[in-house]
């Protein structure tokens, strides 16, 4: 999740994140690991969110790290100003400048601490529906826990309870989406880097026999339906938010990183391999009619047709598992399982661990609503030096 990072000359900062961003989602296998960026995929720094949805639950999980992160630019990979002569140009104060764009920016993560709220209720039965949290950790220097505790407070003193998973998902982001704007009100920072939470929200309506996972994007102003609903296709599976490339590649072989990579290596190596082909065909006909010593006719051009693109069946890769049939412990595990797998990725890898801290996990049945597994309570564990009890 990062905290708050300035930029020079602007109001407001990349702020406090927990994780984010797409991958084309697959039947039972639902991604949001990585976004296009002119140079290729990249992946965000911080917090993993995970949904399972069984035909009898939903079991929610996330990790706890929070963690500051801030944009920089590296000077030595980016073009500066020169004269005529090859030098550096300098300004009327003395400073050099560089020429870059907003891709140039490299996001840093500079510190990370544990013991933060990511998984909380929004609505009671006879409706119950929790949700995880990655993205901007604050709106108005508040923790999105704390709005979605005051979401969930209001839902409580309602007359009338809200009835569908999809309604309440929309009246969450509504009231989500006013904090935003309000947030970035007097922002100076551009639309690009402005940064909003992000949810998995899973759960039952008052009337529904299956449970459903929607995911909701607060920048976007979007509710999208990830699992549940009449298709059995779409009615049980996986879903997964922030960096998780570790748990995509678990579950279906690959990760986006991946995919794309390999299909960018194959379609430019069939574009080279074309491109000889032309060469070596027009090489061979110019020789050809100089030995007959004809002309080849005026207009004449050879090119091979377009390639067609290659299709890899990417989801013969994919982990097999029935997860409408998964019995509720064996979910639990799960889910478990998958935030301590990108856990450890991070807390082995170079660099500063984004993901980690106490796993906590909730699992939302009909009967039973919501329940926090192993919460621990508040703790005042360090007394002082002295040696009395």
């Amino acid at each position: 999740m990062p905290l708050q990072s300035p930029w020079v000359g602007w109001e407001g900062s990349k702020g406090e994140r927990l994780g984010l961003k797409a991958s084309a989602p697959s039947a039972g296998r639902r991604s949001h690991t990585w976004r296009q960026r002119s140079d290729g995929p990249t992946t965000d720094d911080v917090t993993v969110n995970i949904g399972v949805v069984t035909s009898d639950a939903v079991v929610l999980g996330c990790d706890s790290v929070a963690s500051t992160s801030s944009y920089y630019i590296d000077p030595i990979r980016l073009d500066w100003h020169k004269g005529a002569d090859g030098n550096w140009l300098k300004d009327a104060d003395g400073k050099f400048s560089l020429k870059f764009d907003f891709d140039d920016y490299e996001t840093i993560v500079t510190n990370a601490w544990g013991g933060v709220t990511k998984l909380f209720p929004l609505h009671e039965s006879p409706s119950p529906v929790a949700a995880v949290t990655a993205g901007l950790a604050k709106l108005k220097d508040r923790p999105i826990a704390s709005w979605a505790s005051e979401f969930h407070a209001k839902c409580a003193k309602r007359n009338k309870r809200l009835v569908s998973v999809e309604t309440i998902c929309q009246k969450f982001l509504e009231f989500m989406r006013a904090k935003y704007d309000e947030h970035y009100a007097d922002s100076r920072a551009p639309e690009r880097f402005r940064e909003g939470p992000e949810f998995l929200v899973g759960g039952y309506g008052r009337n529904d026999d299956f449970p459903s996972l929607f995911r909701i994007r607060v920048k976007e102003n979007t509710v999208v339906r990830e699992l549940g609903g009449t298709s059995v296709k779409t009615r049980s599976g996986v879903a997964w938010n922030g960096q998780s490339d570790a748990v995509e590649r678990f579950i279906r072989g690959y990760d986006g990183q991946v995919k794309w990579f390999v299909e960018k290596q194959i379609a430019e190596g069939l574009g080279e391999h074309s491109d000889k082909i032309t060469t070596y065909i027009t090489d061979t006909v110019n020789k050809l009619f100089d030995q007959i010593k004809q002309k080849v006719p005026e207009g004449t051009e050879i090119k091979l047709p377009d390639l067609a693109a290659i299709k890899i069946d990417w989801e013969q890769f994919a982990v097999d598992v029935d997860y409408a049939n998964l019995p509720l412990q064996e979910a639990v595990n799960l889910v478990s399982f998958l935030v301590l797998l990108q856990d450890g990725k991070s807390r082995f890898a170079r660099g500063v661990p984004t993901v980690g801290g106490r796993t906590h996990l909730g699992v939302i049945t009909k009967e039973k609503g919501l329940r926090l597994l192993n919460e621990p309570e508040l703790a005042h564990q360090y007394t002082g030096f002295a040696d009395d009890r």
